[in-house]
């Protein structure tokens, strides 16, 4: 039997009302669903999907399965169902090839040690190069058929999104280990429709998800995706780019699924406009990768005959455009929209803090200490005296680069001195409020200013060298 190793990946927590006080919930998935579930060293359950009522407090789970296992503490409160999902991870499926076992890990790259001699290793790979083509049919045809033993990963639908109503349906896939080795996105995603959405739900959050092989350039390489049971192709998206009417592009979006967070000033020591620290909920949305550049936006210019923005002389094309006001940056959203036919627009305060943070209670997020090497900022180690192109610095968990640093951006929510639930929504351009929430740190900004809770803010109308914006589609 096939040594199973198993590893946790922590899905959502959503509230529910309890039964009666002191006591919460826990929601267990396993893949396969055959695994023994203990708590505090009781056996509770032989199978999953299953919701077991837990006491408020401290507990130690187990989940076992052919002599692996993994145990993590967890803290369960009032009213509270956890989830957790356990994902049990094989070796590579194996092709039968001329009287011996292949698998894809050593079609892709043969290993020198499992061979006696060194001209046995070299026969053996000239003869797997040879036959790559009769070795990727074979397994196409095993995942044409479905097979579980070459399921290269599991689909789950994003629940919050699923709940809330959102425009967007995220479907996450979490790869199984030796199907990485095809340099699949860190983060894949595909869209779904909201009848999609429906069905996937109803027929069990969970779909096993399928890839067919292709030799690219001497390389294999995942070409096409399906689910099981839902009778189409998918693609895999981790980031896109919608076509303009002029053949053009818009700018690269990236989905940020959704989610809830701790939004304000976490650590106590920001300022007060940060405050009070309030749990929000966000469903899923797709954002640019980038502060939109002086490349997307002079398409806008050139397209609509506005005005070319000022540069200062730091450079155009990648970029980020600075000296726009807001009521600018609200018409190249609704340009975008009506060349792509999508809805795009400004993020609200609440979106941006969300997709920033991306999943992190730290001041920044990398950490609590500025490291110099991850912004550009007035307090960083920088080699630009003003702006950076974008994507000068590694991005955050969620695929957004320059969320802290280079210019700060323009939301579409009103500013208030406290959050009083303006940061949820955006505001119109006939609103009474000409004040405007900017975020993000700048190039002219110092650290504490780049903290994902910083918050300032512009009137509509002005224009100045260290702001700029980015896009969310909905």
């Amino acid at each position: 039997m096939k040594k199973l190793k198993l590893y946790t990946a922590l899905l959502i927590s959503m509230s529910l009302g309890a039964a009666y006080a002191g006591e919460g919930w826990l929601a267990l998935t396993t893949v396969p669903q055959d695994a023994d579930i203990y708590v505090d060293c009781q056996l509770k359950a032989k199978t999953t999907p299953v919701i077991l009522p837990l006491p408020s407090g401290n507990h130690q789970i187990e989940v076992k399965k052919d002599g692996q296992q993994v145990r993590l503490n967890l803290l369960i409160t009032d009213g509270a169902v956890i989830s957790k999902k356990f994902v049990l991870i094989d070796s590579p499926p194996s092709l039968f090839f001329k009287g011996k076992k292949v698998n894809i890990s050593e079609i892709l790259d043969p290993k020198r040690d499992s061979f006696e001699t060194e001209q046995a290793f070299q026969a053996r790979r000239q003869d797997l190069l040879e036959n790559r083509e009769v070795l990727i049919e074979t397994f196409n045809q095993a995942v044409q058929q479905h097979d579980l033993n070459y399921q290269a990963g599991v689909a789950n639908l994003d629940k919050k999104a699923y709940e809330i109503n959102s425009k967007i349906f995220p479907v996450r896939i979490e790869w199984k280990a030796w199907a990485k080795v095809f340099d699949l996105p860190k983060q894949s995603y595909i869209f779904a429709t909201v009848d999609q959405a429906k069905a996937l739900w109803q027929e069990g959050q969970q779909k096993p998800v399928f890839v067919s092989l292709a030799d690219e350039d001497n390389q294999i390489k995942a070409s096409k995706f399906m689910l099981t049971g839902m009778d189409k192709k998918w693609p895999v998206v981790n980031s896109f780019r919608d076509s303009l009417l002029d053949e053009q592009f818009g700018p690269k979006m990236v989905i940020i699924p959704a989610g809830d967070f701790l939004m304000g000033d976490i650590q106590g020591t920001g300022y007060q406009n940060e405050q009070p620290v309030h749990q929000v909920s966000v469903g899923s949305f797709a954002m640019s990768a980038y502060e939109i550049t002086f490349a997307d936006y002079d398409l806008f210019t050139q397209a609509t005959g506005g005005e070319q923005l000022n540069d200062q002389g730091w450079g155009r094309d990648n970029h980020p455009v600075i000296n726009v006001s807001w009521h600018e940056a609200t018409a190249y959203v609704e340009w975008l929209s009506q060349q792509t036919g999508q809805n795009y627009r400004l993020p609200t305060e609440a979106e941006w803090e969300y997709a920033a943070r991306a999943g992190t209670t730290s001041k920044y997020w990398w950490g609590n200490e500025i490291d110099t090497d991850k912004a550009n900022c007035a307090g960083c180690d920088k080699q630009w005296d003003y702006t950076a192109p974008t994507g000068s610095f590694a991005p955050n968990p969620f695929g957004l680069s320059d969320t802290a640093g280079n210019v700060r951006e323009w939301t579409c929510s009103a500013y208030e001195k406290k959050y009083q639930g303006a940061e949820l929504s955006c505001t119109n351009q006939d609103e009474d409020n000409q004040l405007r929430v900017i975020r993000g740190g700048s190039w002219y900004n110092w650290p504490r200013q780049l903290r994902a809770a910083d918050r300032s803010w512009k009137a509509v109308d002005i224009r100045v060298n260290n702001v700029g914006f980015r896009v969310v589609r909905r």
